[in-house]
């Protein structure tokens, strides 16, 4: 069964929706929990690399409630380091409408936490700091996409009111009209994107109520353009889209590979989990491998402060390899060519190093 047609039968079933078990609700159950997973799961891999490193631990599941059954049912989408659990962490989730008229695609944070047996929803000073941190850190994501709006309306029932606190965007799709599935593959993915997003500013440990939104900003900018293959985002400028800069990283990871062999390394690609590109093996010794690729000359790369932590950790089983001078075919975003430079092992010239960011606690 198409995607499409999923969501429009859970969408109807909404109408005959009882908290306690009955035919309807049993359909709506299988629907929620198996069959919308796996036709999300036919998007895997698409998912995933928006997603980036947050791509490998890729996890789908649904629910229509515990016991009894929700007036909200929901299937989301998320990393399992992330988001090890509904109550935990940033996602991107189907909400199904109380009232029948249609779902909504949503990025979302959990809205409630376990509490005596049931749910409770979180503070409201706890929103608060989620949604504004979220929208700073995804200030200027949607803008000119008029089908997504600013949080999500489910009419304010209860639980319903919970997810509408905690849902950053939404695109709505009504009964009767929702898309075929090319434009519903492509709305997951363009959510994965801005849900990557949110987990790298996270992971740099931008935290809800200690930053502003100025710094969530430059944060997230020194990061992207760090290591835009790893973290894939769309207008972070510099000549390339992401097609092509994505293209431009891959030719250099191909390259740095081949010089690795080489060179006597046995290397494992770890780009999408490590703050590393390689990590690799010589003569009984572990080496870590930065990979920097670029259309220009070699005359300077952007260092992630995880990568300057690391290469100072790793020094003297350690490299810098850049390639540049990659070529990017006009017809495609296809690379090809690139000269390599390698600084091998590579010591942190402090001299060198210059920051790209400052970070400014006020209190």
């Amino acid at each position: 069964m198409p995607l499409r047609d999923t969501l429009q039968s859970i969408v109807s079933l909404q109408s005959a929706h009882t908290s306690v078990m009955s035919p309807a609700m049993a359909e709506r159950g299988e629907l929620v929990r198996h069959r919308l997973r796996e036709e999300i799961l036919d998007f895997r891999f698409e998912i995933s690399a928006a997603l980036g490193r947050y791509g490998d631990d890729l996890a789908v599941e649904g629910s229509d409630g515990i016991g009894r059954k929700a007036l909200v049912p929901w299937t989301r989408y998320f990393s399992r380091r992330m988001s090890p659990s509904a109550t935990q962490g940033w996602y991107v989730v189907y909400l199904f409408h109380p009232d029948a008229t249609g779902v909504s695609l949503c990025l979302s944070h959990a809205s409630t936490v376990p509490q005596e047996g049931n749910f409770k929803g979180i503070s409201h000073q706890e929103t608060a700091e989620l949604v504004q941190w979220g929208r700073a850190v995804l200030a200027g994501e949607f803008v000119g996409d008029a089908t997504v709006k600013t949080g999500v309306s489910l009419g304010g029932k209860r639980l319903a009111a919970a997810y509408e606190k905690t849902t950053l965007f939404s695109k709505f799709y009504p009964s009767g009209n929702i898309p075929d599935d090319r434009v519903l593959g492509d709305d997951l993915v363009d959510f994965a994107r801005a849900l990557a997003k949110l987990y790298r500013a996270e992971e740099t440990g931008l935290v809800p109520g200690t930053n502003s939104s100025e710094i969530v900003q430059i944060l997230q900018f020194a990061e992207e353009i760090a290591s835009p293959a790893k973290f894939p985002a769309a207008g972070q400028g510099w000549g390339l889209d992401h097609a092509a800069r994505t293209a431009v990283e891959l030719r250099a990871m191909e390259v740095a590979e081949a010089w690795l062999t080489e060179n006597g390394f046995v290397a494992k690609d770890v780009s999408a989990t490590e703050s590393c590109d390689f990590l690799g093996e010589r003569d009984g010794l572990s080496w870590v491998v930065e990979v920097k690729g670029t259309t220009g000359g070699p005359k300077s790369v952007l260092l992630t402060r995880n990568e300057v932590q690391l290469h100072r950790e790793s020094y003297p089983r350690n490299a810098l390899l850049i390639v540049h001078g990659i070529r990017l075919s006009k017809e495609g975003p296809t690379a090809s060519g690139g000269a390599l430079m390698a600084i091998c092992p590579w010591k942190l010239d402090e001299d060198r190093l210059e920051p790209t960011s400052y970070e400014y606690r006020v209190s």
